[in-house]
């Protein structure tokens, strides 16, 4: 059965710009730059966060089949493209391949949760980008050079992913910290998670988007859901030598009580002289340094043959839940898995499930 929001994103595709339409606009922009963004301030996560309704696929079903009227036509690098649309229609301006062929489509949209800002947005495939924001509607000329700008690459502030049912977002909190992208529960099909987070110091075309998000150095691609985890938010920072994927459902970095569980896995490229064992033994010492270890956990996943890990150290701590990390080597890469999570044994089982899933993985993919 094919979902409606489904069926609206496939109709996107044939939009197309009448060859015969020659009405000239009547309204005009006043804005004649695009807002900073992201800010570095505090700000930066609600406003982002205000913006989803304008890339979610219901928004796909409103848009019209053709310019009612045009502006500009801008040469970019898929072709030539007509620019149309008036101050006061609910997308007050489109661009659309001028030759009528498919190809990908470029609005703009305000939400009704930021009133007065406006959302210039590329859709093309599954893929629906924010490239730039502005506070009102930009002039022609302005304009013209951003949709050039824009359809130059998939880059963006941040995107949805209707085939995975995801915001990404490629920013993060002035501290450095991740902060959880939005979660839409019904709008337009969204599902619960997971929703990926890339920090701005990562190197995201390290990543196959169309393969998992593989990283391509390593050939690992961080699975992106675990059967019966509940994950709002998942963490991918991809470097030349090194990737780290992080899973978590809550919304605050401190330690609570009723958290969930947490799990991380990172894979480093194995530097001279370094061995799963060195790795290891560092690790175990820094945890003892600053962890309030009270004793230690029985571990939910045994070493072993590959693709069992090769190390295991697991702790229950005073003040942070239980934690442990698990290191094995495949290939030339050094990879361990942290978990944190509150006591109780139908936590440990879930834990070493998600650990064996990980290191299954790590076995049959890490080159």
């Amino acid at each position: 059965m094919t979902h409606k929001w489904f069926s609206a994103l496939l109709a996107l595709l044939s939009l197309h710009a009448a060859p015969a339409l020659a009405t000239p606009c009547k309204t005009q922009g006043n804005v004649d730059a695009a807002m900073p963004f992201p800010t570095s301030k505090p700000t930066d996560v609600p406003f982002a966060r205000s913006m989803v309704p304008v890339i979610l696929p219901n928004v796909s079903g409103a848009l019209p089949h053709a310019l009612r009227c045009t502006r500009a036509t801008v040469s970019a690098a898929p072709g030539d493209y007509v620019i149309g649309g008036e101050n006061d229609e609910p997308f007050p301006r489109m661009a659309l391949r001028a030759d009528g062929k498919p190809g990908p489509v470029v609005y703009l949209a305000g939400s009704p949760a930021a009133p007065g800002i406006f959302a210039l947005v590329v859709h093309q495939g599954a893929l629906t980008v924010i490239k730039r924001f502005y506070a009102g509607i930009p002039t022609d000329a302005w304009l013209s050079d951003d949709i050039r700008a824009a359809l130059a690459d998939n880059d963006g502030v941040m995107s949805f992913d209707a085939s995975r049912r995801m915001v990404l977002y490629s920013f993060a909190r002035p501290d450095g910290s991740v902060a959880p992208p939005p979660l839409e529960r019904g709008a337009g099909g969204v599902a619960s998670g997971p929703q990926i987070f890339i920090p701005a110091a990562a190197d995201p075309r390290l990543l196959d988007a169309a393969h998992d998000n593989r990283h391509k150095p390593s050939g690992f691609a961080c699975p992106e859901s675990f059967d019966g985890l509940a994950v709002l938010l998942m963490s991918i920072e991809p470097h030349a030598d090194s990737l780290t994927c992080d899973y978590r459902a809550g919304t605050e970095l401190r330690y609570r009580e009723d958290d969930p569980i947490r799990y991380q896995i990172s894979l480093v490229k194995a530097a001279r002289g370094d061995t799963s064992q060195s790795v290891f033994n560092e690790m175990v010492a820094q945890a003892r340094s600053e962890m309030h270890i009270t004793g230690d956990h029985v571990p939910p996943l045994p070493t072993g043959p590959s693709p069992a890990p090769q190390f295991v150290a697991y702790w229950d701590t005073a003040d942070a839940g239980v934690q442990g990390v698990w290191v094995a080597k495949a290939g030339g890469w050094i990879i361990w898995v942290r978990a944190q999570y509150p006591p109780g044994a139908a936590n440990d089982a879930e834990a070493g499930k998600v650990a064996r899933t990980l290191f299954d993985r790590v076995a049959a993919q890490v080159r």
